[in-house]
């Protein structure tokens, strides 16, 4: 999608904005105030189908006062419930932290929808985002930065007992990643790079079906911290960013 395709035009003064932006940078009149029930992304009201994921935008969810504040603008968060946990909304950035839970609950979903139509994973380049580490909106200790997936190209900032941070526009591409089978593909190479021989020794036949499976529920070691896949919410990143 091309720079002028996302444009879309101040309805108070006219003037061009990003389709994602929350406000007019000019008059600061509220653009995206549509949010999807699906991916949780603001869309314009005129939105019949939401550009984050796709699906047809419906009834929107309802959010609550939230006691958090945003790690980038300091502005109070607006929660969002998602069933097993919370999505933390900044309407002034378009910032996102969510709960781990949460995002086990999408990451599962979306790996069913995907698995109905595969397709080519999204990627993006990870140079082209700056560096920059931010705290934990829970419990203020900075969080450490992945590259979602191993290869999706987002660098996602991650609190391990408590969430992950999305900044603006990330998750829906995030969840774009999941449903095309970006994290089949991460555990499958994975697999074969940890079952790769030594160079000169027999060659060890490809994991079938059942192993792979079981690659979901292995321990792994990210970052030198060794985490369990698929077991309590505070370790559920060791599932999403394979590296």
């Amino acid at each position: 999608m091309n720079d002028e395709a996302r444009k879309y035009r101040c309805p108070a003064c006219g003037g061009a904005v990003d389709e994602q932006a929350r406000t007019c940078g000019y008059c600061a009149t509220p653009i995206a105030t549509a949010r999807c029930a699906h991916c949780f992304h603001m869309n314009v009201p005129e939105s019949i189908h939401c550009s984050g994921c796709g699906r047809g935008l419906g009834l929107e969810p309802l959010g609550k006062p939230d006691s958090l504040v945003c790690p980038d603008c300091q502005t109070p968060f607006e929660a969002f419930c998602g069933g097993p946990g919370l999505l933390h909304d900044c309407s002034r950035c378009g910032g996102q932290f969510l709960e781990h839970a949460l995002l086990r609950d999408l990451i599962e979903r979306r790996q069913t929808y995907g698995s109905i139509a595969p397709r080519t994973p999204p990627r993006m380049n990870p140079l082209e985002q700056p560096v920059r580490y931010i705290a934990c909106p829970s419990c203020g200790q900075m969080m450490n930065r992945n590259n979602f997936g191993g290869s999706s190209g987002v660098i996602v900032d991650v609190c391990a007992r408590h969430g992950i941070w999305f900044d603006a526009g990330e998750l829906p591409r995030i969840l774009s990643f999941i449903e095309a089978g970006g994290l089949v593909q991460a555990r499958r190479s994975s697999w074969e790079t940890r079952s790769e021989p030594p160079r000169g020794a027999a060659s060890v036949p490809p994991p079938s079906r059942a192993r792979e499976a079981l690659l979901e529920d292995r321990d792994v070691d990210v970052d030198g911290r060794v985490l369990t896949l698929l077991g309590e919410i505070g370790t559920l990143m060791a599932r999403v960013l394979l590296r």
